[in-house]
């Protein structure tokens, strides 16, 4: 696990099959991983760097119903706030 990233999250993409997964099989929908983690509203997020995978940031946050749930975001533009979601699921601290 990397340091902590101090990184400016402004809009997080979905392609359609990661949007269908992330509802289907882990029942949060993408409007709640944004409400979880953009603009500034994320706990924690660091840099892993994946062997299969390659670089992605790991992101904590809450949506507004107070659900914890964990993203892997893949940086599309990290000047301005550019990020595709990868995967996201429940988080259980």
């Amino acid at each position: 696990m990397a340091a902590p990233a101090h990184v400016w999250i402004a809009q997080i993409e979905f392609d359609p099959e990661t949007a269908k997964k992330v509802q289907t099989k882990h029942n949060i929908s993408p409007d709640e991983v944004r409400e979880a983690i953009c603009f500034g509203k994320h706990r924690r997020a660091f840099w892993d760097e994946h062997p299969d995978y390659g670089r992605r940031l790991i992101v904590i946050g809450d949506n507004y119903a107070g659900d914890s749930i964990i993203a892997y975001l893949k940086p599309i533009n990290e000047v301005d706030g550019t990020w595709q979601c990868r995967t996201a699921m429940p988080w259980e601290d």
